[in-house]
């Protein structure tokens, strides 16, 4: 399997909703989170230790915040990178189930870091909304003050 294809072309995936393409920096983040998923997916098949959690969360915060996107759409994501990794990987049958039934955990992380950044968006939106309403309830104060001292 060519990694850097693979990586490129889940990348190039992530990206597929935007028109025009997101600064260096974006891409660069994404480029190095996909890189650690590929190599960690190859060390779990192998059957080795590898923690995700750092760099599905980094993808799943980019695409948390992607109005666009539903949370099945995030998620299938990953599964198209999992259904192109064995087919790069020319598995046969057998070795297919194993490879997706090792990268389930994966998206089981994903799924779990997308609602934790959902949830923390929504935290945030509430707080804001809070604020809003803080300051129109301190503007109605001043302007009825004001209107009171006036009479």
């Amino acid at each position: 399997m060519e990694r850097k294809k693979v990586v490129d072309w889940w990348v190039d995936r992530l990206l597929v909703n935007y028109p025009v393409k997101p600064v260096f920096e974006v891409v660069s983040f994404l480029q190095e989170a996909a890189e650690k998923i590929v190599d960690g997916a190859l060390s779990l098949y192998k059957g080795r230790r590898v923690d995700l959690s750092d760099a599905v969360d980094d993808v799943m915060r980019f695409l948390a915040t992607d109005r666009n996107l539903s949370p099945a759409d995030s998620i299938r994501l990953f599964c198209d990178l999992r259904d192109f990794m064995t087919e790069e990987l020319n598995l046969k049958t057998e070795e297919r189930l194993k490879f997706a039934r090792t990268f389930e955990e994966i998206i089981f992380t994903a799924f779990n870091a997308y609602m934790a950044c959902r949830e923390k968006i929504f935290e945030l939106r509430l707080k804001e909304k809070e604020a809003d309403i803080e300051m129109m309830r301190k503007i109605m104060d001043y302007a009825s003050k004001s209107l009171s001292s006036r009479d």
